[in-house]
């Protein structure tokens, strides 16, 4: 393994006002489920988890859904607080809290840098209107472009957006103009993200049943963002992410690097020491045991060292970079990627190449 000891947080915030028709993370619209019991439920669990993690740093926090921006200020700082009585936090330890546009405001922002958030993420998705209807988003581009204004007035310096690109009938040209004018207003990191229709989504049933028509081929897409980004100064640090030099997300850099993370709240994952955890998913079930003293996983897995090895493997070559090889052996399958200069074997180090990164997907389900 790496060998860090530092390991990032995770905690889930299922609610959301609507149900995006692409999206396949446990989320619920019933919102009134945000109540201050379960605030109180995560941060019990936080307490409960420490013990899991003695000695050493959590170098990050990510409060991640749903839609974490429903939260009030003073909820986002009891979770924030919660993790500074319970866990040692590392200087300056990079606290992301995710968000939609439709429920940004200056007012709620500034609250949001208040209560102990440095790092906020967007989803924008789009900068078309037809595109956001498409997608089934509730905001406007307009409401987009404010909430990314707000955050900036607010003192945010440190801002991240998602854009999906991908969309039925839509052109490359027109993927690029959204990501000029996402550009122009100077956010930090961008990760941009191809439509893809997963099984037990709204998305999925519709273009399984043919009512819509994705794009067959999105290299065009991918090769035409590495180099827009690139110019405009971005580094492509993973397959879907880019960001100014400084700016690549360190939580998410931890799950690449197979570090340990603790996940509270319903429906969070956590992994650590080679034990994972997957917490009940129904908020209300969830509170239910906390509160009776018990604890939020409904299903545990001991990892293997065979386990590890892949899944470090595969997370890994997500990165540009790639991965380093301690306690990784080369497979038939990854010699045979190897030969096709799809992956590239260093001294120490393996990655993927130009080529084999543009079709990953591929590559990792050869290997």
């Amino acid at each position: 393994m790496s060998g860090r000891k530092d390991y990032g947080v995770y905690i889930h915030i299922p609610f959301c006002e609507s149900k995006c028709m692409y999206c396949d993370f446990y989320s619920t619209d019933k919102k009134g489920g945000l109540t201050q019991n379960y605030i109180r439920a995560v941060a019990k669990e936080i307490s409960d988890l420490s013990t899991k993690v003695a000695g050493r740093k959590a170098a990050s926090i990510f409060i991640g859904g749903g839609t974490p921006s429903l939260l009030s200020q003073s909820m986002a700082a009891d979770l924030i607080d919660a993790c500074a009585k319970n866990l040692s936090l590392a200087d300056g330890a990079e606290i992301t809290l995710e968000a939609n546009p439709e429920s940004l405001t200056l007012r709620k922002t500034s609250g949001y840098i208040k209560a102990g958030i440095n790092r906020i993420s967007i989803g924008i998705q789009s900068l078309d209107d037809k595109s956001l209807k498409t997608l089934g988003r509730i905001h406007t581009a307009r409401k987009a472009i404010s909430a990314v204004e707000s955050a900036r007035e607010a003192g945010f310096d440190n801002i991240s957006v998602d854009m999906i690109f991908g969309l039925p009938g839509q052109p490359v040209r027109m993927w690029l103009d959204e990501l000029s004018r996402t550009v122009a207003l100077g956010v930090d990191h961008i990760s941009c993200y191809q439509l893809t229709p997963e099984k037990g989504t709204k998305l999925g049933r519709i273009v399984e049943n043919g009512s819509m028509e994705l794009p067959p081929d999105t290299i065009e897409f991918f090769d035409s963002t590495e180099k827009f980004l690139k110019t405009a100064g971005y580094g492509h640090y993973e397959i879907s992410n880019y960001a100014r030099k400084g700016r690549e997300c360190v939580h998410n850099i931890g799950y690449w690097e197979y570090r340990d993370y603790l996940g509270a709240g319903s429906a969070a994952h956590g992994m650590v020491n080679g034990l994972r955890w997957a917490n009940v998913r129904d908020p209300a079930r969830y509170v239910s045991r906390i509160n009776a003293g018990g604890q939020g996983a409904l299903r545990t897995e001991t990892l293997t060292d065979e386990m590890k090895s892949m899944e470090r493997l595969m997370l890994g070559l997500r990165l540009k970079r790639g991965i380093q090889m301690d306690g990784l052996e080369i497979t038939s399958g990854m010699q045979s990627m190897i030969e096709q200069g799809m992956l590239k074997l260093g001294k120490r180090s393996i990655r993927a190449t130009a080529k084999g990164w543009r079709v990953l997907d591929s590559v990792l389900a050869a290997i």
